[in-house]
């Protein structure tokens, strides 16, 4: 089997679907949502909401900001926002170090290492910046109890500062009734759009570059029929280029044809139509179908009582 890598000489993958800072392309979209972020903290009031659909760089955008951030806050990032109140602010204390492992400690007990830690971090003329991925699946007591969390604070300054990052239903979420106090603390709500055709191509000839090859280039053609089935969003424009790529490679082809393009837009196709992925995974399947009526019918609950 003939490694791509090496056939088109390139230092590492150009389209991996893991984000990556090395790999960071600041559209003007980015940009834009970077900038308003950063008021956001500098002002150091309030809930920032960051909404977007699947892939379009939001993971991304807060992993290259993190790295600006960390001389003036410890961060703390979630991404497994299926928890319980408890379970979020343990999650919260591992991710900063201060817990490791499974404890029996009640939400008090961790609660209060949290704050003595907000006192320390203060002295430090430093704050917690709480990042949470995925945010859309919060457990509404747990977004309660990330409004409680913002509370943390001196008579002069917030101690803890939170990002809610998710795909646009954060946006109903937060919308809901019985969060209208959290929906009060909000001071920025920003939604992230995929990339524009022009903004497209700079991308993969800047992932091109970046990984040893800026002399790669996609033809008209090729840019054209890509645009038309990623519509822009970054993750559907690595998946399809790295197929592409793997195709020019089996094919000995130096070029990224447009053929080769076509070729991994109907794998991909037909990937999302077969059934093999159902009969292989029925009871995964099964499962993640219970789970999701389960929130959803635990989040009903909820909004009745």
């Amino acid at each position: 089997m003939i490694d791509h890598l090496a056939f088109f000489g390139f230092k590492e993958t150009p389209f991996s679907l893991t984000p990556d800072r090395d790999f960071y392309f600041p559209s003007s979209r980015h940009k834009a949502l970077e900038k308003v972020i950063m008021f956001g903290i500098d002002e150091g009031e309030g809930f920032i909401i960051v909404a977007g659909e699947i892939g379009t760089g939001k993971t991304m955008v807060l992993k290259h900001l993190s790295a600006k951030l960390a001389e003036k806050h410890e961060i703390a990032m979630v991404f497994s926002p299926l928890l319980s109140p408890r379970e979020l602010v343990l999650a919260i204390l591992r991710d900063i170090g201060l817990r490791s492992g499974n404890t029996d400690e009640s939400i008090d007990s961790l609660l209060a290492a949290l704050n003595d830690h907000l006192f320390k971090l203060s002295q430090e003329n430093k704050r917690l910046l709480i990042i949470v991925d995925e945010a859309q699946d919060l457990y509404p007591e747990s977004i309660e109890q990330l409004r409680l969390l913002s509370n943390f604070e001196s008579d002069k300054q917030k101690f803890i500062q939170i990002i809610l990052v998710g795909q646009p239903e954060l946006l109903t979420l937060i919308e809901q009734p019985n969060l209208r106090q959290l929906l009060q603390r909000v001071t920025i709500i920003e939604e992230l759009a995929p990339l524009s055709k022009r903004e497209m191509t700079q991308y993969v000839h800047y992932r091109l570059s970046q990984a040893g090859r800026s002399d790669l280039r996609l033809s008209r053609s090729t840019v054209n029929i890509l645009w038309r089935y990623s519509k822009g969003v970054p993750r559907l424009i690595n998946w399809l280029m790295n197929r592409a790529l793997l195709t020019a490679c089996a094919n000995k082809s130096r070029e990224i044809t447009p053929k080769c393009m076509y070729d991994a837009v109907d794998f991909l196709e037909r990937r999302d139509r077969s059934p093999l992925f159902r009969k292989k995974y029925p009871l995964i399947l099964l499962l993640a179908a219970a789970g999701v009526v389960a929130v959803i019918f635990y989040r009903l609950g909820f909004l009745v009582k």
